[in-house]
């Protein structure tokens, strides 16, 4: 977690220091992460729910488009993230998409906390020991990762698009 953090905070210290002689540059570490795993099956993975209770994310998608968030209690960009899924959570559903929303690297009571203290009304997966995270080589968070129906990953990003339904109706990546 610790790597993390520092991960985080160095990506974002380039973008505020840079200057536009490495926009160049900065546009294509970007593109990386975001075309990382686009096109390919979503990974699958099993983790703890904050009841303790074993989630699976294939079944949980349970065929439906899904976007699959990664947040953590500690990241002001997460945390403005999650309120916006929150209140947005009943349109999303309404337009099939499921929300697979999986915090990392934290203890189940600071979660809990967060959760109650901002109402949170979402179902929380706890991926604890990162290895969920692991598997899609996250670089640092927020990470919103975009699986349509068939699922593949369309699409990847650090932040939800206007457009998420379109991107997640594609039948393969573009």
């Amino acid at each position: 977690m610790k790597f993390i953090k520092t991960l985080f905070l160095f990506v974002c210290v380039l973008a505020l220091t840079s200057g536009s002689s490495m926009a160049s540059a900065q546009m294509s570490f970007f593109d990386f992460l975001r075309d990382q795993g686009a096109g390919k099956p979503a990974v699958d993975f099993t983790v703890k729910n904050l009841k303790g209770e074993d989630v699976n994310m294939t079944k949980y998608r349970d065929g439906k488009k899904a976007i699959i968030f990664f947040w953590a209690t500690w990241c002001p960009h997460c945390r403005v993230a999650l309120r916006d899924l929150n209140r947005e959570k009943a349109s999303i559903e309404a337009k099939g998409i499921k929300l697979v929303i999986v915090d990392v690297g934290e203890e189940t009571a600071e979660v809990i906390a967060h959760i109650k203290n901002n109402k949170i009304d979402l179902d929380i997966l706890l991926d604890a020991d990162n290895a969920a995270s692991d598997k899609y080589g996250l670089v640092g968070v927020p990470t919103f990762i975009f699986v349509n129906q068939d699922g593949l990953v369309q699409e990847i990003g650090h932040s939800l698009p206007k457009n998420y339904d379109e991107i997640l109706s594609r039948s393969k990546k573009k």
